[in-house]
């Protein structure tokens, strides 16, 4: 009457069954629609993170820790055989012309030449260093000047030593400016300025260091046993950067190197963990905005003199460095020689150089106190023409005022060091893109050894012709304003941006 279960709607057992079967196959295949689209999701997820930009944002979130303060010591080691180096010339070539193993034309070739060395290096250190890495070629570059240092003690005649003299220069100029680099890399924000000046500070302990081995290995075993001692120095110190740098993660993220990349930042990150700091993930989507910016690729060279804005970058860094070694050779230097000018005894001229370079620690010093508190361009504007200024004003200073001469000497030397070391620790490798950095540093720096390299022809002029050092700190006076003006028209600020901030829309027409 009324018909079967089956037709009013009631489902017979076998007919639930079908249903529950099907139910399942529907949710089997939505649960594995849903595991397909977790994992493409994780894929997605692992590719962003381990890509470039990914990479960066890990980095420059990291505090600041071990590894860190690790490569601090360590390109620290590496820029303290440059001033080492830098220092022990002098007492070396006084020896070598006193004992009649050289003479005065001679002597010269050997200061030239070491300038010259450096020139190559700086040029160098772009190329090997950003197609081979910051690492290797800070070792390889450490290894040459120590192999140069060793082969230099062994030298039997002024032309051998001036040639070993010359692969010391291009060892050690084509280093710095890679450790830089790489530190620059490793270190977040907010703690890179001061990591950098703490590595100009350890540097500059080798000028005193200088003296003191010189005073201690020249009368008692000759200028050969200076070069064996640099030559260790050297060797210890590419040793440690075999077994204890690692290269930067930007540098292999940007060579497609990922999967390195990745595991070394993640060992980072598990150290800060365990360490106690909470290391929050970067949001997919934080890190696609990057991308979306700008592309990391390899870029030729030419890049830096074809782009607009990395030229004006370039230009920027290598008349600061240009002035670095004008002003800093000039005081390290010269002044000695600029005391005996103006009628002081040569004893008394190197003890009062001694008291004026005393204020090279202290105003490094203050420079690593205060370089993360304020920007990097109002310093380098104020600090460049105010130490100009004083320098120009000490040239003033009446011989028989030998106290005032001291202490504004040793304000100047404060003030010129102070930011110097903005310069060659801080400003140098921070405005350059990965993909140029240290070709950008050594261009600019290699630019700026020209200027040591000319340096004692201006200076041998100015005491020639009676200007004396009236005439020397007058062209440092106007050298340091022009390089302030153009920091000030063309610099970029790099204080608290990531580098990847530094460089947004830096290929932008």
């Amino acid at each position: 009457m009324g018909g079967t279960l089956t037709e009013r709607g009631v489902a017979t057992p076998s007919d639930s069954q079908g249903r529950v079967n099907l139910i399942k196959k529907k949710g089997e295949a939505m649960s594995s629609a849903a595991a397909i689209d977790a994992r493409v999701e994780n894929l997605r997820t692992q590719e962003l993170q381990t890509s470039f930009h990914g990479i960066a944002a890990r980095l420059d979130r990291l505090p600041a820790g071990a590894f860190q303060r690790r490569a601090m010591w360590l390109i620290g080691g590496v820029c303290f055989c440059d001033c080492l180096d830098m220092n022990v010339g002098g007492p070396i070539i006084a020896q070598l012309l006193s004992s009649g193993w050289s003479d005065a034309n001679l002597n010269a070739l050997f200061v030239s030449i070491t300038a010259f060395g450096y020139l190559v290096g700086g040029l160098m250190a772009g190329m090997v260093s950003d197609y081979f890495g910051r690492v290797r070629s800070c070792i390889v570059n450490t290894a040459i000047f120590s192999v140069g240092c060793i082969a230099a003690c062994m030298a039997p005649d002024m032309y051998f030593l001036i040639g070993c003299r010359f692969v010391m220069g291009i060892g050690l100029g084509a280093a710095y400016p890679a450790g830089y680099s790489a530190l620059t890399e490793y270190t977040p924000p907010t703690k890179r300025g001061q990591y950098q000046a703490w590595v100009g500070l350890i540097a500059n302990c080798g000028t005193p260091f200088a003296s003191f081995v010189s005073l201690v290995l020249l009368p008692l075993f000759g200028w050969r046993a200076i070069f064996v001692f640099c030559g260790v120095a050297g060797c210890i110190v590419t040793i440690l950067l075999i077994k204890f740098m690692e290269e930067s993660p930007r540098w292999l993220a940007m060579k497609g190197r990922h999967a390195e990349a990745d595991a070394l930042v993640k060992k980072w990150e598990d150290a800060a963990r365990k360490a106690g700091h909470d290391i929050p993930d970067v949001p997919d989507e934080l890190i696609e905005a990057e991308m979306a910016k700008r592309e990391v690729k390899q870029l030729p060279t030419s890049v830096l003199f074809t782009n607009k804005k990395l030229f004006k970058r370039l230009v920027v860094a290598a008349v600061l460095c240009w002035t670095n070694f004008v002003c800093v050779y000039t005081i390290v230097s010269w002044t000695p020689t600029i005391f005996v000018t103006r009628g002081f005894d040569v004893t008394y001229s190197v003890a009062m150089s001694v008291v004026i370079n005393l204020g090279i620690p202290v105003g490094v010093a203050i420079m690593s106190a205060l370089i993360d508190r304020f920007g990097r361009k109002p310093q380098l504007i104020v600090m460049l023409p105010l130490s100009g200024l004083c320098g120009f004003a000490w040239s003033f200073i009446p011989v028989d005022q030998t106290i005032l001469i001291m202490a504004v000497g040793f304000i100047m030397a404060a003030m010129v060091y102070y930011w110097s070391l903005i310069v060659s620790s801080v400003y140098l490798s921070e405005p350059f893109p990965t993909e140029v950095k240290v070709r950008g540093a050594g261009i600019a720096n290699a630019f700026g050894r020209i200027g040591a390299i000319l340096n004692p022809m201006w200076v041998t002029f100015f005491l020639g012709n009676g200007m004396g050092a009236v005439g020397i700190f007058g062209v440092s006076f106007i050298t340091a304003v022009v390089a302030a003006i153009l920091v000030g028209v063309w610099g970029v600020e790099t204080k608290g941006r990531t580098l990847e901030e530094i460089n947004d829309g830096v290929f932008e027409s």
